[in-house]
C-alpha cells in the first residue's frame, strides 16, 4: 500500500514538474551517488532512490518545507484524503543505515545505525528479502500506527561492517551533542517557567495584601513590591519567550535540517561507493569504502 502511494508519487512529479527541474536534481544527486546507467543491475532501485531523495531531503529554496510537503500543502483539498494521510505519513520518513537484528516472518527488527533505536517494522516477504545482521540503506514510515519500508534499499556488503559502523558513529555522536544542548535549553525553559509561576503567585498574594490594608504607608509599600514584582514578571516572560523560540529554531534547524542533510549526504557517499563495488569487483572492497 505504501509503496503504491510512492509510485504515485513519482508518477505525479513526472506528469507535474519540469522536466529540466527533474534533470538538474539528478544531475546533482548524481554528483554523489555516482552516474548510473541503463546497463547498471540497480538502475530501477537507484532511479527510486533519487526520486524518494528528491520528494523527501530537498527543500523548496527560502523555505522548511520538502518538496513533497509543497506538493501535499498545493493538493490538499483535491487528492483523495486516504493517499493525502499517507502521503503524510510518508514525509516522517526515517531515513537511516539499518542493521537487521532479527527477522520474523512478517516483520523485522532493525537497528538506526545513527541513533541506536531499534524499530520493530512490517514486512510480509521479511525472510525472502533479508539476513540477520545485514547492513542498508532504506527508509521506515510510520502508518497506521505500523512503522513500513518505502521498499526501496542499498545493501551494502558485511566485510564493509567495521567501516559502515564507524562512521554511522560520527553522526550518532554529533546528533547526541545536539540532544544535549536541546536537553539544556529544555532545563532553562523549565526553571523560567517555574520562576515566573512563583513570581505570579507573590503578584497575587500583594494584591490582596494591597486590598486589605488601610495604612497609607504600608499600602506604599506593597505597591512598590507589586511594581517590582510584575517588572520582573515581565523579564521572566521576556526570557522564557527567547528560549522557546531558540528551542523550536534548534529543532527544526539544526535537529530536523541540518541531521537530515547530514544523514542524506553520508548515505549518498555510501551509494557512491556501493555502485563502485558493484561494477568493479577487481578492486579490493577496503579499497573503496574508504575515507
Amino acid at each position: 500500500m505504501l509503496k503504491e502511494n510512492l509510485e504515485q508519487l513519482f508518477e505525479f512529479i513526472a506528469k507535474n514538474i519540469p522536466t529540466e527541474q527533474i534533470m538538474q536534481a539528478k544531475k546533482d544527486y548524481q554528483q554523489t551517488t555516482g552516474k548510473i546507467y541503463e546497463d547498471d543491475k540497480s538502475y530501477n532501485t537507484r532511479m527510486a532512490l533519487f526520486l524518494e531523495g528528491y520528494l523527501l531531503d530537498n527543500y523548496i529554496p527560502g523555505t522548511q518545507s520538502t518538496i513533497l510537503e509543497n506538493i501535499i500543502e498545493d493538493n490538499q483539498h483535491t487528492w483523495d484524503p486516504i493517499h493525502l494521510e499517507t502521503c503524510q505519513d510518508i514525509t516522517n520518513n526515517i531515513q537511516a543505515l539499518f542493521e537487521i537484528k532479527k527477522v520474523r516472518d512478517n516483520s523485522v527488527t532493525v537497528l538506526n545505525l545513527f541513533n541506536e533505536e531499534e524499530y520493530e517494522v512490517d514486512e510480509e516477504n521479511s525472510k525472502l528479502v533479508f539476513i540477520k545482521k545485514d547492513i542498508f540503506q532504506g527508509r521506515i514510515v510510520p502508518h497506521q500506527g505500523k512503522w513500513n519500508f518505502t521498499g526501496y534499499f542499498c545493501f551494502h556488503p558485511s566485510k564493509t561492517k567495521r567501516y559502515l559502523k564507524d562512521e554511522a558513529k560520527k553522526i550518532f555522536l554529533i546528533q547526541r551533542t545536539w540532544q544535549k544542548e536541546l536537553a539544556g535549553l529544555e532545563k532553562d525553559l523549565s526553571k523560567k517557567e517555574k520562576n515566573s509561576s512563583k513570581n505570579s503567585k507573590y503578584i497575587e498574594k500583594i494584591k490582596i495584601k494591597i486590598e486589605r490594608t488601610d495604612i497609607a504607608a504600608k499600602k506604599n509599600k506593597l505597591i512598590s513590591e507589586l511594581l517590582a514584582l510584575e517588572e520582573s514578571g515581565n523579564q521572566l516572560s521576556i526570557s522564557s519567550q527567547e528560549i522557546a523560540n531558540k528551542i523550536t529554531r534548534f529543532k527544526v534547524e539544526t535537529i530536523k535540517l541540518e541531521g537530515r542533510m547530514l544523514v542524506s549526504k553520508f548515505i549518498n557517499k555510501l551509494a557512491y561507493m556501493n555502485l563502485k563495488w558493484e561494477r568493479s569487483r577487481q578492486i579490493e572492497i577496503s579499497d573503496i569504502y574508504k575515507n
